[in-house]
């Protein structure tokens, strides 16, 4: 499963909990917090101490991997964007034709 948010990590705990068949009361001893603390990580909160987070995951019996995204399609938009700035810094007023509402120095 991929985690692209707490309410998704949230979702694996929980997930992960009920196959093996435990209680969140179970699970929550195991992983030395309250209930009530992992009701509110299988809800997906988003203020949860990230130790508290991990030592959960393990207590569930879920691994937590990492990996790097593409950063290269994240280059090219931002050089694109860089493209469209610079042409916009490189222009000026004088540059722009006289249209509607603009006057003309001649």
């Amino acid at each position: 499963m991929q985690v692209h948010t707490v309410r998704d990590l949230g979702s694996a705990v929980r997930e992960a909990r009920a196959k093996r068949g435990l209680t969140q009361v179970e699970l929550a001893r195991r992983a030395g917090v309250s209930r009530e603390w992992l009701v509110r990580l299988e809800q997906g909160h988003p203020r949860l101490e990230a130790q508290l987070v991990l030592d959960t995951l393990e207590a569930a019996g879920v691994s937590l991997t990492t990996e790097e995204t593409d950063s290269s399609r994240q280059d090219e938009t931002e050089a694109a964007w860089d493209q469209v700035f610079s042409n916009l810094a490189e222009r000026s007023p004088a540059d722009e034709e006289p249209g509607p509402g603009r006057f003309s120095d001649g």
